[in-house]
């Protein structure tokens, strides 16, 4: 299986100047732990922005918490990013994932994020999709 067979493909991205409380309201708001952040020029993708990463900008985990230390999304993000191609292989996803200890795969084409790949999209196609995989009682 490929990554176009598992990815979303209605990508959501912020702007590397995107401001903090913004980024967090797209997680909270559309259920993500974390978002692609793309360059405002080209569009590339630069970075990646977690749950995580919002509260040590926001200095959650800073001796002195309350104390700001990132205003945009670049102040914040994790880079370099890993990102795939819509042709690599599940199991590749998979090593990457767990190899690295991230949720979530951009997957990119030329310089453009095209989709995201989560630890949920994994499950859902590898397991719950799979033959004898329905959990339900």
């Amino acid at each position: 299986m490929k990554a176009r067979n598992i990815m979303s493909s209605n990508v959501v991205t912020v702007s590397s100047t995107a401001p903090i409380p913004e980024v967090a309201r797209v997680l909270v708001e559309r259920g993500f732990t974390s978002v692609p952040v793309v360059d405002d020029d080209d569009g590339r993708l630069v970075g990646i922005v977690s749950e995580a990463d919002l509260l040590r900008g926001w200095g959650m985990t800073s001796p002195t918490p309350g104390h700001r230390s990132g205003r945009t999304a670049a102040d914040v993000m994790t880079t370099p990013v890993e990102s795939l191609a819509p042709g690599a292989d599940a199991s590749a996803l998979v090593a990457l994932m767990i190899d690295e200890r991230v949720r979530c795969i951009p997957i990119t084409e030329g310089l453009g994020v095209v989709g995201v790949i989560t630890l949920r999209d994994l499950l859902r196609t590898l397991i719950l999709d799979a033959p004898g995989g329905d959990l339900r009682p």
